[in-house]
């Protein structure tokens, strides 16, 4: 009865000991400078990326933000996949599958046709720039690295989001702050 009794409280407590690890343990990495990989805290040393009010960030808008959170899920359940897969389910899911992640602003009137074509116009491909960046910034903050193609996408993003810079411009010197800020965002990105 005593061995009983004693494999029992050995059981149990390793029982308890699981459950509040596996309590303990985060799901998700916050995006913290501390938590980055060292490539991240090397590059992305600037305070706006930590900063979830910060809408020009890269995780600061929703959508950067639920792109990070999204593919941490994704990358737990698929880490031997292309991510190629995760951005096409993500344009599917916003509507717009097949959209061309490599058009870039250097043929304005293609661009234009296209933005023309969407239901709310620069406003959705915005999101599909945001969700783009905040992909490659989300590489580099997982994993000190941002994969070859989805650095060209993201390039390609800042590239046709220069091309409404002028969609800023409701605020005196508004549009000058989101440039100076993308300029800045695409020198970190290029150095991941």
């Amino acid at each position: 009865m005593r061995k009983f009794i004693s494999i029992l409280i050995i059981v149990s407590t390793l029982l308890s000991y699981q459950i509040c690890r596996a309590q303990s343990s985060p799901k998700y990495i916050e995006v913290e400078w501390q938590n980055g990989s060292e490539a991240a805290k090397r590059i992305m040393i600037s305070k706006f990326y930590y900063d979830p009010l910060d809408s020009w960030s890269p995780f600061g808008n929703d959508v950067g933000s639920d792109t990070y959170y999204l593919y941490c899920d994704w990358k737990r359940e698929h880490s031997n996949q292309n991510v190629k897969g995760f951005l096409e389910e993500e344009l599917i899911n916003f509507g717009y599958p097949g959209f061309d992640l490599y058009i870039d602003g250097n043929d304005p009137e293609k661009l234009k046709g296209i933005v023309d074509t969407m239901v709310n116009k620069y406003i959705d491909l915005n999101a599909i720039n945001n969700i783009v960046i905040s992909l490659a910034f989300s590489q580099l903050f997982l994993d000190g690295r941002i994969e070859r193609e989805i650095k060209k996408w993201a390039e390609a993003a800042f590239s046709r989001e220069l091309m409404y810079l002028d969609f800023w411009d409701s605020e005196k010197g508004e549009m000058e702050k989101r440039q100076k800020r993308m300029n800045q965002l695409l020198s970190d990105l290029r150095k991941g």
